[in-house]
């Protein structure tokens, strides 16, 4: 009988799982239809329960409040960029240090420009609520630490000039910071052409000239 009821448990286990995820879900994609229609200060959590159809004290049972629901619709959008960012950097040569640098700033160019109507809204919620600034900043630091360790690196194996790479990280984040809401406003529509340009503009600066066969040792 024990074992009965036991088995019973851990096979709810996974629906209850899945219902909660899907759930979960459901919650984050009618928040985002919410926040881009009626823009971050007159979203609710009330509107935004009321159009998934799932009860007010559901969405609190999921999320702390609607900058916690905002962040984790803004970090869907981001998870290929930081994809990118947890891959090990270990360039062989500039010529492929430089092609990691075009990847990284395309991939996250053209998110900001496949996302412009939610990430809109972000950047009201960053002048107006503390809770989002903090959470952008989290981006950027973390984005920061892998620059920084990324500089080291191609310093180390004498593919990049020696500078302070604190500097230079800080830099290069706030140059692609800069870029990102750029795109976002339209201001910046080729996308390609921007890549191109700030990452000419970074290896000029701060790597070494490539050599035809520069390879560095393991």
């Amino acid at each position: 009988m024990a074992k009965t009821a036991k088995r019973a448990s851990t096979s709810r286990r996974p629906r209850r799982y899945l219902r909660s995820r899907i759930t979960r879900n459901l919650i984050l994609d009618t928040a985002k239809k919410v926040f881009i229609s009626e823009g971050y200060s007159k979203t609710t959590i009330a509107k935004i329960s009321e159009m998934a159809n799932v009860g007010y004290g559901t969405v609190y049972s999921h999320f702390k409040g609607k900058d916690d629901i905002l962040s984790r619709v803004i970090d869907n959008i981001l998870e290929d960029f930081y994809t990118l960012l947890d891959i090990e950097f270990a360039p062989s040569s500039v010529k492929e240090a430089k092609k990691i640098f075009y990847n990284l700033m395309f991939t996250a160019f053209t998110l900001a420009e496949q996302n412009r109507p939610i990430l809109k809204v972000y950047r009201q919620a960053l002048r107006l609520s503390e809770n989002m600034d903090a959470h952008w900043q989290g981006v950027k630091e973390h984005f920061y630490k892998v620059a920084k360790k990324s500089i080291i690196y191609a310093q180390d194996k004498g593919l990049a000039k020696q500078f302070d790479p604190q500097i230079g990280a800080k830099g290069y984040v706030l140059l692609v910071d800069r870029f990102f809401w750029e795109v976002v406003e339209e201001r910046e529509p080729d996308v390609e052409r921007l890549c191109t340009i700030l990452t000419d503009m970074v290896f000029q600066g701060f790597f070494n000239p490539p050599e035809p066969s520069q390879e560095i040792s393991a």
